[in-house]
């Protein structure tokens, strides 16, 4: 491959990382919109996908292609780190989060008001895993540009815990049909802290690689 079009296929893949999240965001909307009777800030957006949920035939499609593209992007950070050992690490745990999400469609939830089995049990762990990964894989990541990244990464950091934390005081009320007025807004507030991130890391990796390659094009030229 010729260095203009390894420089292009590295940009297709970091810019997966910008696709990544819009098509999830899509795909929220979608299964909102799709589910009668469906609580966009009362309802986990777990429950689109829930087991007996109408929406979770709709949705799959949308959560593999979210996958693949996160996955890709993974794989352009890690190609694009250089001896930033701090990017390898991030898309190290990228890809990690990438191959636990295989757990997500093994165990699925089970409806609100339905009694808690396994595979509920399972769905909470997981959801504990990716935060960890998510995490590790943010503070990683934050190290491989200036200071205004890693405090902008120390706040969705903070965000996404934090809103992750208030969605989990809900469980039990999901565990036995009451009403959660709030946890639909608190778990998407978490979960755009990180979706926005990712994107923001794209861009900044995008731009640098960009930088770079005129700085390259610029010593080629000069005699």
């Amino acid at each position: 491959m010729t260095r203009g079009g390894h420089a292009a296929a590295m940009r297709l893949l970091l810019a997966c990382g910008i696709a990544a999240p819009l098509l999830y965001v899509v795909a929220d909307v979608i299964g909102a919109l799709s589910y009668p009777g469906y609580r966009y800030a009362g309802q986990a957006i777990s429950e689109m996908s829930a087991i007996g949920a109408p929406t979770a035939e709709l949705l799959a499609p949308f959560y593999t292609g979210f996958s693949v593209l996160f996955v890709a992007f993974a794989a352009g950070v890690w190609f694009s780190a250089g001896t930033r050992r701090s990017l390898r690490w991030s898309a190290g745990f990228m890809i990690a989060l990438a191959a636990l999400g295989i757990g997500w469609a093994l165990f699925p939830m089970n409806a609100r008001g339905s009694e808690r089995t396994f595979t509920d049990t399972m769905h909470l762990v997981l959801s504990a895993a990716s935060v960890l990964l998510l995490a590790s894989a943010m503070a990683c990541g934050s190290a491989a540009f200036g200071r205004t990244f890693r405090i902008y990464s120390a706040l969705s950091v903070i965000t996404m815990l934090v809103f992750g934390y208030l969605t989990t005081l809900d469980v039990p009320r999901v565990d036995v049909g009451l009403p959660t007025p709030h946890l639909g807004i608190n778990e998407r507030l978490s979960m755009a802290a990180w979706l926005l991130w990712i994107a923001v890391l794209a861009i900044q990796l995008v731009r640098s690689s960009g930088n770079s390659q005129v700085m390259q094009s610029r010593r080629l030229a000069s005699p």
